[in-house]
């Protein structure tokens, strides 16, 4: 019963974990020069969401001198170079030496802020700072980061502690997620075959922990993946084979209404026309790699038995077949469900489509597969 939980929701764990990665990091950036600042600002939102507090990631919008995000209402610059005077100094116009940020809080690398404060407060001496005239409010424009310009440039790398936590961050959402349907599934299943509510409790918690689990590890191999060249190249070849499939539903009534409602729900803002089939063009790109991380991590108990001498290889190869279609599965009914929904109710319907049209595809393929592998053994017997 536990295995074919996680099965059903294989796939809405990977659509969880696209959301995640897509919504939540700028994950394409993160190679470039500069690339960890960008990861830093990820890092540090991810915390402030993780902590109760509002967040607008706005600084994606590239606006000259914004905001990177708001929080609570409170305009926050982030700042990372490589030393503190770098990273002061990109804080202040280069034509006027006054302070580019004015009313934002200047959010540094804790590892560089003590430095940055004095300088701060040098600057305000000086009429650098526009409003501001006590050396003394350098502490409160002044924002101590919670990671160090290292673990910044670890977070935007592959094959790190500080980056691996980082993406167990971005997916703790999806991991939760994955627990809660799976759970869901497996005590309703055990009620239903009459089983008490006591058995009925412990079965789900199983359940739940292992499909957080596989939600967990498949979203972070999918994140260290797409941070390396290969990661990137498999995202650029993805994209090039959805976004015909895109386009040419735009070209419909139905196609652009379904695009544009789905893609409105994925970003929690209205969109139209390109844009949204930008977006969607991207999320589909991304759970191609997602999909797969998720499908390996649902055959490594499988090969973990294969290994103990458990199971043979005749059902590992059995069970590596279901795994991998009823993730495949799981995600075409998820997307479908999804797109359904968002032509009825935006946003929740997105989200209830989405979860009932998972555990459909998920469990049809699965059930499907099962049946064909035992039919071609009856064949061949």
């Amino acid at each position: 019963m536990e295995e074919n939980s996680t099965r059903a929701t294989s796939g809405i764990s990977s659509m969880a974990s696209t959301n995640q990665i897509e919504s939540k990091t700028q994950w394409l950036k993160y190679h470039t020069k500069g690339g960890h600042g960008f990861a830093m600002e990820d890092a540090h939102a991810i915390h402030d969401r993780q902590c109760g507090r509002v967040v607008d990631q706005c600084g994606r919008s590239n606006e000259v001198n914004g905001a990177d995000r708001i929080v609570n209402g409170q305009p926050i610059q982030t700042k990372c170079y490589r030393t503190a005077t770098r990273t002061f100094s990109s804080g202040f116009d280069s034509t006027t030496g006054q302070f580019r940020y004015a009313g934002q809080k200047f959010e540094v690398p804790s590892d560089q802020y003590s430095e940055i404060v004095q300088r701060m407060r040098q600057a305000i001496s000086d009429g650098k700072v526009p409003g501001i005239s006590d050396p003394n409010q350098a502490t409160d424009i002044v924002v101590k980061g919670r990671y160090t310009y290292v673990q910044a440039k670890n977070m935007a790398k592959a094959g790190n502690l500080d980056s691996i936590k980082f993406d167990m961050r971005v997916q703790a959402a999806a991991c939760a997620f994955a627990c809660g349907i799976s759970a869901g599934i497996t005590f309703i299943i055990a009620k239903c075959n009459g089983e008490s509510t006591g058995d009925a409790l412990k079965k789900a918690a199983v359940s739940g922990v292992k499909s957080a689990g596989v939600a967990m590890l498949g979203g972070v191999v999918a994140q260290q993946f797409l941070r390396t060249a290969a990661g990137r190249s498999c995202a650029a070849a993805a994209t090039h084979a959805v976004r015909p499939m895109m386009q040419a539903a735009m070209k419909t009534e139905l196609g652009k209404s379904v695009i544009t409602k789905t893609a409105s729900a994925v970003a929690g803002k209205s969109i139209t026309g390109a844009a949204a089939a930008n977006v969607l063009t991207k999320a589909a790109r991304t759970n191609v790699i997602v999909s797969g991380a998720m499908a390996v991590a649902t055959t490594i108990p499988d090969a973990v038995k294969l290994c103990r001498g458990k199971i043979s290889g005749a059902e590992f190869c059995e069970n590596t077949a279901c795994n991998v279609t009823s993730v495949g599965g799981g995600w075409a009914g998820a997307s479908a469900g999804a797109a359904i929904g968002s032509l009825i109710c935006p946003g929740v319907g997105t989200a209830i489509g989405g979860i009932i049209g998972g555990i459909a595809g998920g469990m049809g393929a699965s059930i499907g597969t099962k049946k064909l592998i035992c039919s071609v053994k009856t064949i061949c017997a």
